[in-house]
C-alpha cells in the first residue's frame, strides 16, 4: 500500500492530492480547513489532515511532488525586476521577502509534518503540472495517443503560456512564452481596474462582458497587444504588474480608460462606470479568445494533432472555453474540472506516477474524499433535526422544491474544482422565478449581473441547449458555457444570462439523489438552479459546523444528505 502526494501552495489556492496504489483517492483544498477563501502558503492543515487519516510516513510514501520549480520562478521574476530597478523597487522588495517565506522552503516545511527522505521529493515544472492534470481527465482511449496540451496562465516558473505534446509517458515542449507577456495577467489587470480582486474576481469580469459592446477591442489590439501567433507581446507601459505588487495597471491605462472603478459602483447595473466596465470586459474577453483560438489553430496545423487539452488559470474562463470548443479542426477537447493552481497538485502527483513508467492517472470521478458528517454525534444532532431518512425523503423533498423551498446539499466527497457540482450545493427549482431571485440576490447576495448555473439530465440539455459533443464530459463539471436554443422554454429563462448563454451542468450519475429527483419530476421540474454551498466570500462547506454556520447565516432551513433530509434546529 504505497502513496504519492501532489502538493500546490504559496501562490493561491493551496491544495493536496493523494494517490493510493496509483489511484486518486483524496483532494483537499487548504481553504476548506482554514476557512479562508483562496488560502495560499504551505498547505499544512491539508497535509496534517491526510497524514492523520491515512497514517502517512516515510515507509509508505513513494513520492511527494511539488507543482513547480520554486527557484526558477522566483529568479526569473527577480531578474525582470532588476532590469528596471527604479520602477520595480517595490516588486523587488516583495520578491526578496518571498525568498524567506515562499516555496523555496517547501522541503523544510514539509518535513515538519511528514519526515520524508530527500530522494522522495520531486519538483515538477509548473506548466507541466497543469498539462498532466488535464491528461488525467482526458478520455481513457486517447491517453496513449499524441495529445496537444495548451496551458494559458498568469505565471508559473516564469512561463505564461506553454504548449506540450504528450504520448504515453513522453512529454516535450512545442512552445513557451515567458513573463511579463501574460494573457492571464492581462485579464487580471482589467479585473483589478474594474474593482474586483485579482485571482478571485475574474469570473465577475467575464459575467460583465455580456452587458458590454466591444468599443475598446480595436484599440487594445492596435496599441496594447502585438499578436504574432503563437507568440504575443504586451506593451508593458500599460501595466504595473511587472513592477509593483500593489497594482496591475499603470497611470497610462488610467489616462486612457478613466479613473479606476470601485466594485460598489457596478451593483446598480447602470451609469458610466458600469457601462465602461462592461465594454472593457467584452473587449478584453474578445482579445483573450482571439489569442487562445489562434494559438490552438497554429499548433494543430503545426503538428497535425487534433486531440487537445486546455488548462491553466485562463481555462477557468468558461466563455473562452466555449469559443475554443467551436474550432473546427479540434477532434476532442478536455478542460479539467480544476484547471488552475489548486488542481495542479493532481498533475504533480501524476508526474511522480508516470516517472516510474506507469500510465497516467485516469479520472472519471469529480468528487473525492469522504463525508465529514457524523450523523450519530451529539453535536450533529444538536444542530440538525432529521425529518426523513434517505430511503423515505423523496416525497417530502419533491414537495419542498416544488413549493419553492431552497435546499442545501451535502453528499459524499467534495468537488475537486472551484465549482459546486451538487455535492456541496444550494439548489431550487429553475422554473420558480421567485425562488431563483431569492437564492441569487437575498440568500447568496450575488451581484445582479452574474448568471446562475442550471443542472439537468442529458436529454434535457440536448433538447434545450447547443451541446458540443466534442467536449461532452466537460459539461459534467461546468467547464464551459453554451447557448440556449430558440425553443428554450420561457418558464426556465431565469437560468439564462442576458446573452442567452448558461454554464450548464449535465448530471449523469444515476446514483446521485438529484439525478433521481430530476428523473422523478421529468416534465414538471426538468432543471434546478445550482450554486455553491457557502456565504459569499467564504470557502465551500467542509464539515457539519460549516453547514450549520452557513445555513444560519444564509437563512436556509433544509439540508439533504447521505442519511436523509434534515432541518436546522433553531
Amino acid at each position: 500500500m504505497n502513496y504519492i502526494l501532489g502538493v500546490s501552495g504559496y501562490f493561491h489556492d493551496s491544495s493536496v492530492c493523494l494517490l493510493k496504489n496509483g489511484q486518486m483517492i483524496e483532494f483537499v483544498k487548504e481553504e476548506s480547513l482554514t476557512r479562508i477563501k483562496g488560502s495560499r502558503g504551505f498547505p499544512i492543515r491539508s497535509l496534517t489532515f491526510l497524514t492523520t487519516k491515512y497514517g502517512l510516513c516515510d515507509d509508505n510514501i513513494d513520492y511527494i511532488a511539488f507543482y513547480e520549480k520554486p527557484l526558477r520562478g522566483w529568479a526569473l521574476t527577480t531578474y525582470n525586476s532588476l532590469a528596471k530597478p527604479k520602477r520595480s523597487f517595490d516588486l523587488l522588495r516583495s520578491q526578496i521577502k518571498q525568498f524567506w517565506s515562499g516555496p523555496i522552503h517547501f522541503a523544510g516545511e514539509l518535513k515538519k509534518v511528514i519526515p520524508v527522505s530527500e530522494n522522495k521529493l520531486i519538483f515538477v515544472p509548473h506548466h507541466l503540472s497543469h498539462a498532466l492534470t488535464a491528461l488525467a481527465f482526458a478520455p481513457s482511449q486517447l491517453q496513449n495517443n499524441a495529445l496537444l496540451h495548451f496551458v494559458f496562465d498568469g505565471i508559473g516558473d516564469g512561463n505564461t503560456t506553454s504548449i506540450f505534446i504528450t504520448q504515453k509517458n513522453n512529454a516535450r515542449i512545442l512552445f513557451q512564452q515567458d513573463f511579463p507577456h501574460s494573457l492571464g495577467l492581462f485579464y487580471s489587470a482589467v479585473t483589478d481596474y474594474c474593482g474586483f480582486l485579482v485571482n478571485e474576481g475574474e469570473y465577475k469580469l467575464m459575467a460583465l462582458a455580456a452587458f458590454g459592446k466591444p468599443v475598446y477591442y480595436d484599440f487594445l489590439k492596435e496599441h496594447v497587444f502585438n499578436i504574432e501567433v503563437p507568440k504575443f507581446e504586451l506593451d508593458m507601459s500599460w501595466f504595473d504588474y511587472d513592477v509593483s505588487p500593489e497594482r496591475s495597471y499603470s497611470d497610462k491605462w488610467i489616462n486612457k480608460f478613466g479613473p479606476p472603478i470601485l466594485e460598489d459602483e457596478l451593483n446598480k447595473m447602470n451609469g458610466d462606470s458600469f457601462q465602461r466596465s462592461a465594454d472593457l470586459a467584452l473587449s478584453s474577453q474578445l482579445i483573450l479568445e482571439e489569442v487562445v483560438n489562434s494559438t490552438i489553430e497554429w499548433a494543430i496545423k503545426e503538428t497535425g494533432i487534433k486531440n487537445i487539452t486546455i488548462s491553466g488559470g485562463v481555462a477557468q474562463n468558461s466563455l473562452a472555453m466555449c469559443s475554443a470548443s467551436k474550432i473546427a479542426s479540434i477532434a476532442s477537447l478536455t478542460i479539467p474540472p480544476s484547471p488552475g493552481d489548486s488542481g495542479a497538485a493532481i498533475g504533480a502527483a501524476n508526474f511522480a506516477k508516470m516517472m516510474s513508467g506507469s500510465k497516467s492517472i485516469h479520472c472519471r470521478k469529480i468528487f473525492f474524499g469522504h463525508s465529514q458528517l457524523d450523523f450519530e454525534s451529539a453535536l450533529f444532532q444538536d444542530m440538525f433535526c432529521q425529518e426523513k431518512s434517505f430511503t423515505h425523503m423523496d416525497e417530502m423533498l419533491d414537495d419542498l422544491i416544488s413549493s419553492g423551498e431552497i435546499i442545501c446539499c451535502y453528499f459524499g466527497g467534495n468537488e475537486i474544482g472551484p465549482r459546486a457540482l451538487c455535492n456541496r450545493s444550494i439548489i431550487c427549482a429553475a422554473n420558480n422565478e421567485k425562488s431563483v431571485q431569492a437564492l441569487n440576490l437575498e440568500i447568496k447576495k450575488r451581484e445582479g449581473f452574474r448568471p446562475l448555473a442550471p443542472v439537468m439530465l442529458r436529454p434535457v440539455a440536448e433538447t434545450w441547449f447547443e451541446i458540443n459533443q466534442k467536449v461532452f464530459d466537460c459539461y459534467r463539471w461546468m467547464a464551459l458555457t453554451t447557448m440556449a436554443k430558440e425553443k428554450f422554454p420561457v418558464k426556465y429563462e431565469a437560468v439564462l444570462h442576458v446573452d442567452r448563454t448558461a454554464r450548464v451542468q449535465i448530471l449523469d450519475d444515476e446514483m446521485h439523489p438529484l439525478y433521481n429527483f430530476l428523473r422523478r419530476n421529468s416534465g414538471k421540474i426538468d432543471m434546478l438552479v445550482n450554486t455553491s454551498f457557502n456565504v459569499a466570500g467564504d470557502p465551500i462547506v467542509f464539515d457539519a459546523i460549516d453547514c450549520y454556520v452557513n445555513m444560519s447565516r444564509l437563512g436556509a432551513n433544509y439540508i439533504i444528505t447521505d442519511n436523509g433530509l434534515y432541518s436546522l434546529r433553531p
